[in-house]
């Protein structure tokens, strides 16, 4: 099941993404498939080097941040921002085994670049994801963005 969460971003529940599947993704116009789940959870699942290599014989970019929702790091969050960014105006799919991962860090990574916690939660709880636990964090990177842009402008005078 594939759920929108802006006009070219799309979260996937995959809990065994297998070669048919990255070739639905490729027909449905997806560029960039962003892999949030570790490997190794379960023995059944694709490990990401098969889903890479699939996905870029289809010709779709891919990057793999792999995250545990409890221990996610500011440093994967950037990494989430960068991977949005590079997907450009193309199509992306974050995804991981229930789509709460891939929900999660879309929400962190548009916090850090201002997009507002409240509309965030409220998107999320739209498509059946409730972030609350994620709330103060997504409030702490708005707040970091504003005083950033803030120091910004007072550095351009």
């Amino acid at each position: 099941m594939v759920k929108r969460v802006s006009e070219k971003i799309f979260i996937a529940v995959a809990p065994k993404p297998g070669k048919y599947d990255i070739e639905e993704v490729a027909k449905g116009g997806i560029n960039l498939i962003i892999n949030n789940r570790p490997d190794g959870e379960s023995a059944d699942q694709m490990s990401s080097a098969e889903i890479e290599a699939k996905a870029r014989a289809l010709g779709m970019d891919y990057i793999h941040i792999p995250v545990v929702p409890t221990q996610i790091t500011d440093e994967q969050i950037t990494a989430m921002t960068a991977a949005i960014k590079r997907g450009g105006d193309g199509y992306i799919l974050a995804t991981c085994r229930t789509g709460m991962r891939a929900m999660i860090m879309y929400a962190l990574s548009r916090a850090q670049i201002g997009v507002k916690s409240e509309d965030l939660m409220t998107l999320a709880k739209t498509i059946g994801f409730d972030l609350i636990e994620h709330r103060d964090r997504m409030v702490r990177l708005n707040s970091a963005h504003a005083e950033a842009q803030q120091a910004r402008a007072t550095a351009e005078g």
